[in-house]
């Protein structure tokens, strides 16, 4: 069977949680082609079976870059694992790959509170990658902006001289919002 009707009939097997389909799904996850790869670990995340996510978690580890990244993306879809899903988002907070530690902040604000979280907010404020500092800045002058400023006012106000103007702005937003 060629590559592109491969791809196709791996897209139509995960629409809408079709479980029976787990199997094939699977077995294509080692298909030669990458998109096929690439398609077969988005319909086993659209399955949202709870049975699939330790494999899921393997490809998180050893996948590519795209499998990491569209996995990171549907994690939060498995609600009865939320707590292990959890502790995948702060786990990948600490990984050295910028891409990841986004793509993990992203989604980890769909499960918990900001406030319950704001050392690691604290942390992710320092981090290198502009991205994830705008990221995190923005999600506390949102959610948790008072919190915030009398857990850590001076790691907000040194924002103000951050390179990244969206940065700058959400520090300057929350700061505003205490006077």
């Amino acid at each position: 069977m060629d590559g592109d009707l491969r791809l196709h009939a791996t897209f139509a097997l995960g629409w809408k949680g079709n479980v029976e389909a787990g199997i094939p799904l699977i077995e294509r996850l080692y298909d030669s082609d990458d998109r096929v790869r690439q398609t077969a670990v988005n319909a086993l995340c659209n399955l949202r079976d709870d049975r699939i996510l330790p494999l899921l978690l393997e490809r998180l580890e050893h996948g590519s870059s795209e499998q990491k990244h569209s996995i990171l993306l549907n994690l939060w879809r498995f609600t009865a694992k939320r707590q292990e899903v959890i502790d995948v988002y702060l786990k990948c907070l600490e990984h050295d790959d910028a891409d990841m530690r986004f793509d993990a902040l992203a989604c980890f604000g769909l499960l918990v509170e900001v406030r319950d979280h704001l050392e690691m907010y604290r942390k992710l404020l320092k981090d290198p990658d502009p991205r994830i500092r705008g990221l995190a800045i923005k999600r506390l002058a949102e959610d948790a902006a008072d919190a915030a400023m009398q857990a850590f006012p001076t790691d907000i106000e040194v924002l103000l001289e951050d390179p990244d103007m969206r940065v700058k702005r959400a520090a300057l937003q929350i700061l505003t919002k205490r006077v």
